[in-house]
């Protein structure tokens, strides 16, 4: 993603994913009621069970198009973009390239914040 930003987040672990593409809920472990509207949700796909250290296939972006907090970490992203064109795909099949192949850890999300964008300095 080439626009500025900050981090509201920088690891957010995924408990659940569902709703078919281009929008998808996501259950998160990680507090996630600063997160806004318009947000954009950053993961970096790798090979299942390559390690957390692998190269990088894919960086996704999401944007956020609802928060259903405060009580429930759960927030609505629509897929953008990612960087190796590979289209749309679910967060649940993102990998960390932690775990196994067989048993693969769901690649954190990094929450972020774009600077200077007049939208969004009025919702806040």
């Amino acid at each position: 993603m080439s626009q500025p930003y900050h981090v509201i987040i920088a690891s957010a672990t995924v408990s659940s994913v569902s709703g078919s593409g281009p929008s998808y809920t996501v259950n998160y472990l990680t507090d996630t009621t600063n997160v806004k509207i318009g947000d954009k949700v950053l993961v970096e796909k790798r090979t299942a069970g390559a390690g957390t250290g692998s190269t990088i296939l894919s960086t996704y972006t999401y944007i956020v198009t609802a928060n259903n907090g405060p009580l429930l970490y759960e927030l609505v992203i629509k897929y953008e973009s990612d960087t190796a064109g590979l289209g749309d795909d679910s967060p649940a099949d993102l990998y960390s390239g932690g775990g196994s192949s067989g048993s693969p850890e769901t690649a954190p999300h990094k929450i972020v914040r774009i600077d200077g964008s007049p939208f969004i300095a009025f919702l806040d």
